[in-house]
């Protein structure tokens, strides 16, 4: 059994604001600092899963360099939503290097929300592409997405940070990156999106303290500048990522320290028992 432990990340919904955790990946990467688990919601699902399967971080940085809106959507308007993300199987044929959950190089889970029951739906096996197009459905925007009986949403009208969902994979310790979802624009909405946006970003408020409680580290990178759709302004997303991480990365440092030792004493508890029924058959000889 491995005493070496490592971190589970959570990454949250948020559109274009998203490409912020690639910032904390390349920090992460940088310190060799190793990533056990990875549960997405949205474009975390996105960017989550084509850094599990196993496709460098520098080709998932290129190709969201050049993404634009119009790659993951078709405007295709109808009574469920304005447009379709079926374009996204394009993307991750593009990126990922594995198509299925049982493929990727690091376990992972997807985060949807089921319209009918209203609960949260987290995909670890199968199609990578149903999950994730399920999981980045927002409302009112995309159509959501049917998958068996179920009628499936964006992952972050329930999990706005899958932090629970992280934490169920196995990871013994757990980083939550919220990059929230408020739309970049100040005073009243003026379309529908940002309708929609800010009535999601106000429920998700009251949602912080179920989600928290299952960090151990929230990292929030500077991304309030942002607007959904700011496609074109990735590397400010992703240096704001890179900061967040790097102010955090004694803390980060400090709770791998914690949870490497807290491995080995398991680790030896679990060699002292053995000892212990080896000694106790030997003796009932």
């Amino acid at each position: 059994m491995s005493t070496r432990a490592g971190l589970g990340l959570a990454l949250g919904g948020g559109f274009a604001r998203g490409f912020a955790h690639l910032g904390v990946l390349q920090v992460l990467e940088q310190n060799r600092i190793p990533i056990t688990h990875i549960a997405g919601t949205s474009v975390g699902s996105i960017l989550g899963a084509a850094y599990a399967s196993g496709a460098s971080l520098a080709h998932i940085i290129e190709t969201c360099r050049t993404l634009r809106f119009r790659d993951i959507a078709r405007w295709r308007v109808s009574r469920l939503g304005l447009a379709s993300n079926q374009r996204l199987e394009t993307l991750i044929e593009r990126v990922f290097d594995s198509r299925q959950f049982e493929d990727l190089r690091i376990p992972l889970a997807v985060v949807a929300t089921d319209l009918t029951s209203g609960e949260p739906v987290v995909f670890t096996q199968g199609n990578l592409v149903d999950a994730i197009r399920a999981s980045c459905a927002f409302p009112g925007l995309f159509e959501p997405v049917e998958i068996g009986t179920r009628c499936l949403a964006d992952g972050c009208l329930v999990a706005p940070v899958p932090t629970r969902a992280a934490r169920d994979l196995g990871a013994a310790a757990v980083i939550g990156i919220s990059v929230g979802m408020q739309d970049g624009h100040r005073g009243a909405p003026t379309n529908i999106f940002q309708v929609v946006s800010r009535a999601v970003n106000a429920a998700q408020k009251h949602q912080l303290e179920i989600w928290e409680r299952h960090a151990d580290l929230v990292l929030r990178p500077d991304v309030q500048s942002l607007a959904w759709d700011d496609f074109d302004r990735a590397d400010e997303a992703i240096a704001a990522g890179a900061a967040a991480a790097l102010r955090a990365l004694p803390r980060i440092e400090k709770l791998l320290g914690q949870k490497q030792d807290a491995a080995r004493d398991f680790q030896a508890r679990l060699e002292a028992e053995d000892k212990g029924y080896l000694w106790l058959a030997e003796a009932l000889r």
